[in-house]
């Protein structure tokens, strides 16, 4: 672990601890922690308006007795608190140290606000063969930090035997930066979480072409080179594929219920602004 990646952990993890991770979920009067979608007679939630097909059995006959209202009771879901935490190693969450740090850093905050807030924590290392991380309550031990694997999560979705947990969240950290459709990635990913986040970490120039007449650009999976003259339309052109993709991953993003956001790594890393994610509803 170099001497970024040190910094980075020492300052996080002094951070995280008053922090918690917040779970898509209320608590109940008697202190159990309860789901914001309704669910079985577990704890009352809340009054709609009867609808046609609604379980009869529900209907509060007090209530139509004072107003004579037709009033569902609502209930919400007990549920134990799950996370299953996903830090993408593929080569491109590499192209600059601060982008794996930064990368690095938000899973070891967030694993520590898991576990400040009772959840059950399950970290996954998405390298070329996802690996659960035997000491997920402590980064500092936490063995796979090198970012160079060449498999993107998409890929290894596909190949992961395990299981993740669910009615739970899930979080992913990763660049995003595959070509395969989001709308794959999710529909595997989010299947069976009670709710899903994409933190995206992007090196500064990676959705903006950097200046110079010429760019030296390598893939960061396969390692191939190739040097390209760069104008005006190949700026336009880049810029617009960038936009495209990134459309791509919103539009997957909110078929799927998933809460996106995007973080420059030169931009967190110096002094690690956090308020977009207590904004958010992912930190408290």
């Amino acid at each position: 672990m170099n001497d970024l990646f040190k910094r980075t952990l020492q300052t996080v993890l002094a951070r995280a601890a008053d922090t918690r991770l917040a779970g898509p979920r209320t608590i109940g009067f008697n202190g159990r922690r309860l789901g914001r979608r309704a669910g079985n007679a577990l704890e009352f939630s809340e009054y709609r308006e009867y609808r046609p097909g609604d379980d009869l059995r529900r209907l509060d006959w007090n209530v139509f007795g004072r107003r004579e209202l037709l009033m569902i009771k609502e209930f919400s879901e007990e549920v134990d608190p799950r996370c299953d935490l996903l830090l993408d190693h593929s080569r491109s969450m590499a192209v600059t140290p601060e982008k794996s740090a930064a990368a690095f850093g938000l899973a070891s905050l967030l694993a520590r606000a898991a576990l400040n807030a009772g959840f059950s924590l399950a970290m996954l290392h998405a390298a070329d063969v996802w690996r659960k991380e035997p000491h997920p309550e402590s980064p500092p031990d936490w063995l796979a930090t090198a970012f160079d694997a060449t498999a993107n999560p998409g890929d290894g979705l596909a190949r992961y035997g395990g299981t993740l947990q669910r009615r739970g969240l899930r979080i992913l950290i990763s660049d995003l930066l595959w070509p395969e459709d989001p709308q794959i990635f999710l529909g595997g990913f989010s299947a069976g979480a009670k709710q899903t986040v994409l933190i995206q970490i992007l090196a500064d120039d990676e959705l903006e072409p950097v200046p110079g007449d010429y760019v030296m650009l390598e893939d960061a999976e396969t390692g191939e080179v190739r040097e390209l003259p760069i104008d005006d339309a190949m700026r336009h052109r880049f810029r617009e594929r960038a936009a495209r993709h990134q459309e791509a991953w919103r539009r997957a993003a909110a078929a799927h219920g998933a809460l996106l956001l995007c973080f420059q790594a030169g931009e967190l890393i110096p002094d690690w602004d956090l308020a977009r994610l207590f904004q958010a509803g992912v930190l408290q």
